[in-house]
C-alpha cells in the first residue's frame, strides 16, 4: 500500500524534495489513482435505484451531482469530451461515425501517461473506432468493439490480440478491470488510471441471465410520458407516439443489465479495498448521456427514435458521482452545473498535472475547485438523413433555450421556465403568448457565442 495524497492544484510542482540532500521525488509518488466508470446510455432519473453498491461506494461516501449534463447526448462525441475536456465542436467528433477525427494528443490519459502513470482502459473506446487499432495512450486495454452485438460472446481486442470471448460482456469487463488492477499493483509505488465502459444499459439491453427476470422498483411515469399536447414541440417529436406501457418495457431491460454493472463496480471496490487502493483513488462514476423513457411520448429503435439525441431533460441529464476520501465531500449532494466536458480538467486537477500549453485549452472546469459557471452548453448535429436536426441549447438553474438548425438557419426554438415547468410542457416561445416570451435577442447572441467558444479564459470563453 502506497502513501499518495492528490495535490488538486493546478500547476503544482514538479518535484517534491525528501530530506536534506535528498533525491527529488517526483510528482506521481503524490498523486492520487484514477479510476472512471463510464456507462451507456444511462440515464440520470430512476436508475441508481437498482445500484446499492454504486450508490454505497459513490453516494453514500462521496458527492453526486444533481445538475450534470452530457454536452452532446450521443455516444461517440459524448466520449470524445469526456476524453479531452473539450466540447464536440472543439474536439471535431460530432457524430458516432467521426472517431478517427479525434486528435489523440488532446486526451488526459496522453498527459497522465508522460506525468508516470500508468494507464488502462477496458470495454467501450469510441464508437466507429478501428477494431483492431489500440485506444491511444492506453498501456493495456481490453476493448470491446461491437457495441450492440456485444452483450454476450463479445470480440475483445486484447492488447492487439481480436479475438473472441465466450461470457456476458459486464462480467467480462469486471474481469479484466479486476486482472489489470492486480497487475498495477506489481508496481504499487506508481498511481494508475483505469477507465472502465460497460455496454450497459445501452440497447439492446439485454440483462445477464440471473437477472432476466429480477423484480423492479415500480414507475408510474411523469408529467412529461402523459404530454397530451405537443403542438409546441419540434415536428419531428410530434410524429412519434411512445406509450408508458413501451417506455416501461425500456426502462425494465435498462435497469436488468444496470444491475451486472452494480455487481462489477462492488467487485471492483473490494478489490480496490484488498489492495490498500480505496482512500489512495479518486473514483468518477458517470454516463455518456441519458435516456428517454416515454418521455414527450418519444421513443422506438434504432436512429430515428430519439430516446437520445435530444436536448429534453431525461436525455442529456446523467448521473455523475465522485468519492476521493479526504479531499471530495462524503454523503453530499452539490446542485452545480456540470457535466460530461468537466471530467477531464477534475483529474488532471487532482493528479497535479497540468494541461499542455501546445494542445488547444480546456474547456471544461475542474469540480475540485469553487463553482463559477452559470449555465452549460448542449449541441448536437445531424447525422445523415436523421430526423433529428441540428441543434444547439443553452441550460441554466431557471431556463433552458434551445435552437434547431437546417441549412445553417434557425428553424425552430424552445424556451423553458424550469422553476415553473420542470417537466418541459410549456415551450415559451410556441404558446401563441408574445407576453410571456423572453429576450430572445439575447440568447441568440449568447447562445451563438458559445457555440464558439474555446477555453475557459478571455473573450469568447466557454459557460
Amino acid at each position: 500500500m502506497h502513501l499518495r495524497r492528490g495535490l488538486g492544484l493546478w500547476g503544482a510542482v514538479a518535484l517534491l524534495v525528501v530530506g536534506h540532500g535528498a533525491a527529488a521525488t517526483p510528482v506521481w509518488a503524490q498523486a492520487p489513482n484514477v479510476l472512471i466508470i463510464v456507462t451507456d446510455d444511462q440515464r440520470a432519473s430512476d436508475t441508481l435505484s437498482v445500484m446499492p453498491e454504486t450508490r454505497r461506494l459513490f453516494a453514500r461516501n462521496g458527492t453526486r451531482y444533481s445538475n450534470a449534463f452530457a454536452a452532446t447526448p450521443l455516444c461517440c462525441p459524448s466520449r470524445a469530451t469526456i476524453l479531452t475536456g473539450r466540447y464536440a465542436h472543439n474536439t471535431r467528433v460530432r457524430t458516432n461515425n467521426q472517431a478517427t477525427k479525434l486528435d489523440p494528443a488532446t486526451m488526459f490519459p496522453r498527459l497522465l501517461r508522460a506525468a508516470g502513470y500508468r494507464t488502462a482502459l477496458v470495454g467501450k473506446f469510441m464508437n466507429s473506432w478501428p477494431a483492431a487499432s489500440p485506444p491511444p495512450h492506453f498501456d493495456r486495454y481490453a476493448v470491446f468493439p461491437d457495441g450492440r452485438s456485444a452483450y454476450f460472446d463479445p470480440r475483445v481486442n486484447l492488447n492487439g490480440l481480436l479475438h473472441r470471448v465466450a461470457g456476458y460482456s459486464t462480467t467480462l469487463v469486471r474481469r479484466y478491470s479486476l486482472r489489470f488492477l492486480r497487475r498495477f499493483e506489481r508496481r504499487d509505488e506508481r498511481p494508475w488510471l483505469l477507465y472502465v465502459a460497460p455496454f450497459a444499459p445501452h440497447p439492446p439491453s439485454r440483462p445477464e441471465p440471473k437477472y432476466a427476470d429480477a423484480a423492479l422498483p415500480s414507475w408510474p411515469g411523469n408529467p412529461s410520458v402523459f404530454e397530451r399536447d405537443r403542438s409546441d414541440k419540434p415536428p419531428f417529436v410530434r410524429r412519434l407516439h411512445y406509450s408508458l406501457r413501451e417506455g416501461r418495457a425500456v426502462r425494465a431491460r435498462q435497469l436488468r443489465t444496470l444491475m451486472s454493472v452494480d455487481d462489477m463496480v462492488g467487485r471492483i471496490s473490494e478489490s480496490l479495498g484488498a489492495l490498500g487502493e480505496r482512500r489512495d483513488t479518486l473514483a468518477i462514476f458517470l454516463s455518456d448521456n441519458g435516456f428517454i423513457w416515454a418521455d414527450h411520448r418519444i421513443g422506438g429503435e434504432g436512429k430515428t427514435a430519439g430516446q437520445k439525441r435530444l436536448p429534453y431533460t431525461a436525455s442529456i441529464r446523467i448521473p455523475l458521482l465522485i468519492r476521493w476520501p479526504g479531499q471530495v465531500p462524503q454523503g453530499a449532494t452539490s446542485a452545480r452545473l456540470t457535466g460530461t466536458v468537466d471530467v477531464a480538467p477534475t483529474v488532471l486537477d487532482a493528479a497535479g498535472v497540468a494541461p499542455d500549453p501546445a494542445a488547444p485549452p480546456l474547456d471544461g472546469r475542474s469540480l475540485l475547485q469553487p463553482a463559477v459557471r452559470d449555465r452549460v452548453l448542449l449541441e448536437y448535429w445531424r447525422l445523415g438523413n436523421s430526423p433529428f436536426k441540428t441543434w444547439a441549447s443553452t441550460r441554466t438553474r431557471r431556463f433552458q433555450y434551445t435552437e434547431y438548425y437546417e441549412s445553417g438557419r434557425t428553424v425552430f426554438r424552445e424556451y423553458y421556465d424550469l422553476r415553473r415547468d420542470p417537466w418541459q410542457l410549456s415551450n415559451l416561445l410556441g404558446d401563441g403568448d408574445p407576453s410571456n416570451d423572453p429576450n430572445l435577442s439575447a440568447l441568440e447572441a449568447q447562445l451563438a457565442g458559445d457555440r464558439a467558444c474555446v477555453g475557459t479564459q478571455g473573450s469568447g470563453a466557454c459557460p
